[in-house]
C-alpha cells in the first residue's frame, strides 16, 4: 500500500496524517518532500502514524533526517500514535530517545506550546 499523507494546520504547527507504508524509495520521498517544504513555514511538525502499517529501515532513516532538519531550524518533529510494532522498533533501535511520542495530536501540539513558555 502506497504512503498517503494528508496535511492539517493547528496554529503554527503542521500535522501530517500518514497512512500506508513509510519505506525507502518513492514512497518515503513523498513524506520527505512534504516536510521539507513545510519547514520553510514552521519547524514544528507532528507526524501522526496511526494509519502506518509498515516502516522499514529507510523509513526510519527518513524520520531521523527530518527530525534533524527540524532541529536545525530550532524546531522538532514529534510522532503521534505509532502502532505497537513501531513503538517496539523505536525502542530496540534507541530512537525512542530521539523522538517524543504522543497518543494524540492535541498532546503533541500542547507540548510545543509548553516548550515556549
Amino acid at each position: 500500500m502506497a504512503l498517503r499523507v494528508q496535511t492539517q494546520i493547528a496554529g503554527d504547527v503542521f500535522i501530517l496524517l500518514c497512512g500506508g507504508r513509510i519505506v525507502f524509495g518513492d514512497e518515503g520521498a513523498v513524506l520527505r518532500e512534504r516536510v521539507v517544504s513545510m519547514l520553510a513555514g514552521t519547524p514544528k511538525i507532528v507526524v501522526n502514524l496511526q494509519g502506518v502499517e509498515y516502516i522499514d529501515s529507510g523509513g526510519l532513516g527518513i524520520l531521523v533526517g527530518l527530525s534533524v532538519s527540524a532541529k536545525n531550524r530550532c524546531g522538532e518533529l514529534k510522532l503521534v500514535s505509532p502502532n505497537q510494532r513501531l513503538k517496539e522498533l523505536l525502542r530496540r533501535t534507541s530512537l525512542d530517545t530521539i523522538f517524543r511520542v504522543y497518543g494524540k495530536n492535541e498532546d503533541a501540539i500542547a507540548a510545543f506550546h509548553k516548550q515556549v513558555a
